[in-house]
């Protein structure tokens, strides 16, 4: 009986909810001559030309081929990883290391590099399924020093990589049987370099990577990565490669990674830095209507189009900046049909994010030049965002 009270209160609270929205919805169409429009706030410095109704996007426009690749081209970093040298299981003839690289395959008592003020690692994990190892490792004794540039590709779980025809390499170190709990990849030995520079390296100069000892065994990266490692089930990685010529591929000596990683998420997000460059607007209306939308064009004061549409309610639709750098300048301009409606700023003065309305439009997602992925805006408490003005307070929008 109380489920059903319940599911009956509810119920209610949403119809009543829909009500409310549909009465405000009534209200809003009735008043359309005083919501769609000027928001008297029109930019008397635009100027318009006979070339201002020629639209214009950074696909077509040449002045903008390399801000329209950088923007939405290649993968997105989602974790970054700090390298931390491995305590090699506590054994007193091996000191802590992340990197192995001795003169043949069985001398276990040289060929350690770690990590010192000046010379550390780092993990990139993106998110497409590769992560980049990159930095420099210092050898524990003598002068070399290692510039290590290492992709790994195919990032797979343990179900994925087993079912693929792949194992879990089991050298007994002290970490454990982990196996189920690592992600794998494969080291990309078609962009990934070993160099190396110092009187005391085995070779001097750049050169290839492959995996080893089977490809099979690949890339172990997640708790317990770090075989070689007393700290039990922490994050880390482990793998072995041929360090091959670079031209030839031919292998000359072995090489381990085993480390562990003290990872954090990147932001996902940024406040607004720079200038704006990308926004996908909502046409929140219950009618459709043509919208234009405009930009200066530079550190000019000339109107240039860069959206033209009938757009139906609801409607969602993405705008490019077309300066150099891809952005939009101070503003965009947004007429509804034939007249001025309101200006949006777009210079990162104004804060601007997934959630910020202005009028009839509302910002669903964007991104910055200095900052990337806008976050959500915050709207300030009590204020009528749809009305410019409202005759009827008890009419207006507050959500």
């Amino acid at each position: 009986m109380l489920l059903g009270v319940a599911v009956m209160f509810f119920a209610c609270q949403n119809e009543t909810v829909t009500e409310e929205q549909k009465e405000v919805q009534v209200t809003e169409e009735s008043m359309e001559d005083e919501i769609i429009v000027p928001d008297g706030e029109e930019d008397a410095t635009l100027e318009f030309n006979d070339e201002s109704e020629n639209l214009v996007s950074p696909s077509i426009s040449l002045d903008l081929e390399m801000s329209s690749q950088s923007k939405s081209s290649g993968p997105k970093a989602i974790k970054e990883c700090k390298v931390i040298d491995a305590d090699l299981c506590n054994n007193p003839n091996q000191p802590k290391s992340n990197f192995w690289w001795p003169e043949t395959e069985t001398d276990y008592t040289s060929g350690f590099f770690g990590t010192t003020d000046d010379h550390k690692l780092k993990l990139t994990e993106y998110n497409d399924g590769s992560a980049h190892l990159t930095g420099t490792t210092n050898a524990i004794v003598g002068d070399c020093v290692v510039t290590i540039d290492v992709w790994f590709i195919g990032k797979s779980n343990w179900t994925e990589w087993q079912a693929a025809g792949n194992d879990w390499k089991d050298e007994g170190g002290c970490s454990g049987d982990v196996k189920e709990n690592l992600n794998y990849y494969k080291i990309d030995d078609t962009r990934s370099t070993i160099t190396s520079a110092g009187s005391d390296c085995l070779g001097q100069g750049v050169y290839g990577l492959t995996q080893r000892p089977e490809e099979k065994y690949g890339v172990q990266v997640g708790p317990g990565g770090a075989i070689w490692d007393s700290n039990v089930g922490a994050e880390g990685l482990g793998t072995w490669g041929w360090i091959t010529d670079i031209n030839t591929n031919e292998r000359l000596w072995v090489m381990d990674f085993n480390f562990l990683l003290e990872c954090a998420d990147i932001e996902k997000c940024k406040d607004c830095k720079g200038d704006v460059n990308e926004l996908t607007l909502e046409f929140d209306w219950c009618r459709s209507k043509r919208v234009k939308v405009y930009q200066k064009k530079g550190n000019s004061c000339r109107a240039v189009k860069i959206f033209d549409k009938v757009l139906a309610p609801h409607e969602q639709f993405t705008l490019n900046g077309v300066n150099n750098d891809g952005s939009f300048g101070r503003y965009i301009y947004i007429k509804i049909g034939h007249c001025y409606y309101t200006k949006i700023n777009t210079n990162c003065w104004t804060k601007i994010g997934p959630g910020y309305e202005k009028g009839v439009f509302n910002v669903v997602s964007g991104t910055s030049t200095d900052g990337g992925e806008l976050c959500d805006y915050v709207k300030p408490d009590n204020k009528c965002y749809r009305h410019w003005f409202c005759k009827y307070y008890s009419k207006c929008r507050y959500w």
